[in-house]
């Protein structure tokens, strides 16, 4: 599966702190575990980014090293 057709984020089901099913594309209750992919994260992060410096004085250079960092690069 190529990671733009994985589900942005997974639910895997927990039970006395072992997982014991697969996985879900959608929250089912309150002792599932959220998962996120990696690029999806970073790409919203970058956004906040871009759309919330409020004061902050951030240059694409920034955000570039930002994401960069993020990616282990």
């Amino acid at each position: 599966m190529k990671a733009n057709e994985a589900p942005e984020k997974i639910y895997v089901r927990v039970k006395d702190g072992k997982a014991f099913s697969i996985w879900n594309s959608e929250w089912v209750g309150v002792n599932d575990i959220e998962y996120t992919r990696t690029d999806a994260f970073i790409e919203k992060a970058e956004k906040w980014l871009r759309n919330n410096q409020r004061g902050f004085i951030l240059t694409n250079k920034d955000i570039t090293d930002f994401v960069n960092d993020m990616k282990g690069e």
